[in-house]
This record gives structure tokens, C-alpha cells and sequence, in this order.
């Protein structure tokens, strides 16, 4: 038994049998290791030894929004050298709407991507040989993944910096300590601190957009007579169905901020989020209402966000874009995860959240047909946050964590 609780602070997977086969893994690699390599110090992190840096991104589109909170602190530490990111086709354009990056590699076939079967791997080994190629001299594994670590080391990258607690910590030059729970954006910063680097006050998300997309944005919105209606933006889709909120609590939502709050809305979304839109609209002309889903870039997305005056949304990347552009969000949080770990970083974020005993269950779908974590949130529960979002009457519950406080004649109050 103890030995098995050791397993599960040593390593952050969910599953059993992964802690077991990392173990496994890391105590046959680790022999090897230490048997037939040398036991030299790490290589230097000498300024003017480190031209070329390569960051590794592979997965959602919230970690790279979260990742993107290094570059600057990177480039201080690194002023000679050039940062180039691996990312994923539906996360590259995070990297593109963000400063300090020289080139972004797009690797159409990696193990997040869905439909690929198992021919990942082939795409892990050209990979491997291309990053060889290029003769980086650091390599950086921001998400912690086992597949990740291998392809650096495969890459022959002198530096490798990332987390042991996901496997291969062997293969590893540089890494940092994992802490269960603690957000994201500080484990970025405890990954730069193993680096040698003390982030600045500037150690947050950001994605920028350019002066054209913001005059698209004005384009679409029509804004050559300005309307003085309050703008919301929504983002109706969710990553998998387990973080997806009920559509009939959307359409309430949306009716209420239109009628008592006067409000125009943008929906928002990827193009699989436009059934979704439908749904909820009943395929109706709704005054004051457009659906855009499908047909944002993600900087066009963030110079939509800067001009609303809320963004609404689920646990999913369009919320950490948000939130990265300034934007004022209202995140809806299901029990998938630990909402203080994955949130939308920023003082302007509020967080809502149904507790559940099931909670966090890691899952895509829900196990129980009632789904409580979501159906329990309720529309009556998001406008009394709007109203305290709108109005500055949410309140400080930890570092850069804001949380709504009920009114007492209100808790407990469900739709």
C-alpha cells in the first residue's frame, strides 16, 4: 500500500497501471543511465552558449495559451537566442498571435490528434530527426509527457528541461519539482526557475492581435455607428461532454442578459461548436444575436474578447484566450478537474463550480445520467456572477483566484 501511495505522488497520471509502467520504465532507464553514461554536471546555461531553443507543444489549446506565459522570460534569460515551437494544428495559431517566437513547426500527426490510429509514432520518430537536424541547444517540455522526453533525447538536445513526474526524468538535463493542485501558469514559472530564471511581474498568458484583426472585428460587429448595448461574448462548446454545460441552460442564459440586460451576443466556437449554436437558437432569428462559431482565428478571437464586456464560457481553450487578451470571464467549471489548477489565469476571471463527491473524475463523459457537476450549475447562479463581474463585487479567494460570493438570500438557489 505504501508503496502504491509513493507511486501516486511520484507521478501525476490518473491510472494505476501508467504510474506502474512509468516506474517500471524510469528504474530499467535510470540503471542504464547511470551504468553507461557519464555522470557529468548539466550542461551549461551559459547565455552565449544557447542560440537556438525549441519549445514543445503538442497538446490542447488551453496549455498552449498557459505556455505562452514563458516566452518573455525566456527571451530575457536567452537575449541571442531564437525560440521555435512543435506545436499541433489546432493550437499554432496561439503561438503566431504571440511575441518572441521565431518559427512555429506544425506536427500534423502526433497522439492527440483523433483518427490517427497508431501513426503517431511515425510521426514522433520524423520528428526526432528533424529536431536533430536543426541542432537545438535546448529543448523544453512545458505539458511533462513521456513521448515528449524521448523525442529530445532522440533529438540528440543537449538541454532538456521538463517533469520527471510524467516518465523519463532519466533522459532529463533540467527539471522541476511537480506539485499536485498548484495552477498551471506557476508550474510554468517553477519550469523557468530550474532554468535560472526569476520570472518577472509579466509572467502571464498573453496573446495578442494585430491591427487587422481588430478592424475585421469592427467590421463584423458593424460598429460604424456605435451601439452603446453591452457586448457578451459565449463560447458555447466544450472540449468533451463531460465539461459541456446543458443547452437548455445556454438558451435560458441567453435570453436573460438579451432581455434584462439589454446585451448584444457573439457565439463563439470551432466549427463542430456550430450544431451546438443551432440547438440552442432552435435555429431562430434571435435580435441582437450572431453566431460566429467557425469562423474566428484565435487572434481575431482575442480582439473580440478585448471589446466585450464579458466573456462566457466552459473549461476549454477559447476561455484562457479570453482571459489572456483581458478580457473580463466567467469560467463554468464541470468536476472533470481541479478548477484552481486548470483555470483562466488573471484577476479578472471568475470561476463558478457545483461541488460533486464524484469530483474530480478525469473523465470525457459523465458515468451518472444526471451530470450533476453541470445541470446543478445553474443560468440563475451565472447571472448573479455576471451582475458581480459587471459590477466588482467578486472577491479575492487566493492568489490571482477569484471566486463569485453568493448573497446569503441566494445560496442554495437553483433554476
Amino acid at each position: 500500500m505504501k508503496a502504491f501511495e509513493r507511486l501516486h505522488e511520484r507521478y501525476r497520471f490518473v491510472r494505476p497501471s501508467r504510474r506502474i509502467l512509468m516506474a517500471i520504465i524510469d528504474a530499467v532507464g535510470g540503471w542504464f543511465a547511470r551504468m553507461f553514461t557519464s555522470r557529468a554536471m548539466p550542461p551549461s546555461l551559459d547565455a552565449d552558449q544557447i542560440r537556438r531553443i525549441v519549445v514543445i507543444q503538442l497538446d490542447h489549446l488551453g496549455d498552449a495559451v498557459i505556455t505562452t506565459s514563458m516566452f518573455a522570460a525566456l527571451k530575457r534569460r536567452f537575449p541571442h537566442a531564437a525560440i521555435d515551437v512543435l506545436a499541433a494544428p489546432w493550437n499554432w495559431e496561439v503561438f503566431a498571435a504571440t511575441k518572441h517566437v521565431a518559427r512555429i513547426m506544425i506536427s500534423g500527426c502526433n497522439r492527440f490528434r483523433r483518427g490517427r490510429g497508431w501513426l503517431w509514432p511515425l510521426g514522433l520518430v520524423a520528428w526526432s530527426w528533424k529536431l536533430r537536424r536543426a541542432r537545438y541547444d535546448l529543448a523544453i517540455d512545458p505539458r511533462g509527457d513521456f513521448l515528449n522526453v524521448a523525442m529530445m533525447r532522440a533529438a540528440g538536445i543537449p538541454r532538456r528541461a521538463g517533469w520527471a513526474c510524467s516518465g523519463g526524468g532519466f533522459w532529463l538535463t533540467h527539471s522541476a519539482v511537480y506539485e499536485a493542485g498548484r495552477a498551471e501558469v506557476l508550474s510554468r514559472r517553477a519550469l523557468l526557475q530550474c532554468l535560472e530564471i526569476r520570472p518577472a511581474a509579466d509572467h502571464s498568458p498573453v496573446v495578442t492581435s494585430r491591427p487587422e484583426d481588430d478592424d475585421f472585428i469592427a467590421h463584423m460587429l458593424g460598429e460604424a455607428r456605435r451601439s452603446d448595448r453591452p457586448l457578451f461574448v459565449m463560447h458555447v462548446g466544450a472540449g468533451t461532454r463531460a465539461k459541456s454545460w446543458p443547452i437548455e441552460h445556454w438558451r435560458e442564459l441567453l435570453g436573460r442578459v438579451i432581455v434584462e440586460l439589454n446585451a448584444r451576443v457573439v457565439l463563439v466556437g470551432s466549427e463542430t461548436d456550430r450544431r451546438i449554436a443551432t440547438d440552442i437558437t432552435e435555429n431562430m432569428f434571435w435580435p441582437g444575436v450572431m453566431d460566429w462559431t467557425g469562423r474566428l482565428t484565435v487572434a481575431q478571437l482575442a480582439a473580440l474578447s478585448r471589446r466585450s464586456a464579458l466573456f462566457i464560457g466552459g473549461d476549454s481553450g477559447p476561455a484562457h484566450v479570453a482571459a489572456a487578451a483581458g478580457a473580463r470571464v466567467i469560467a463554468l467549471f464541470s468536476g472533470i478537474n481541479v478548477s484552481q489548477q486548470w483555470r483562466p489565469w488573471g484577476d479578472r476571471v471568475t470561476v463558478l463550480s457545483q461541488p460533486v463527491a464524484c469530483s474530480p473524475c478525469y473523465a470525457n463523459e459523465c458515468r451518472f445520467d444526471h451530470h450533476s457537476c453541470m445541470r446543478d450549475l445553474s443560468p440563475e447562479r451565472v447571472i448573479d456572477a455576471i451582475d458581480g463581474a459587471l459590477h466588482g463585487t467578486a472577491i479575492m479567494a487566493g492568489p490571482h483566484f477569484l471566486k463569485f460570493e453568493l448573497p446569503a438570500d441566494k445560496k442554495g438557489r437553483s433554476s
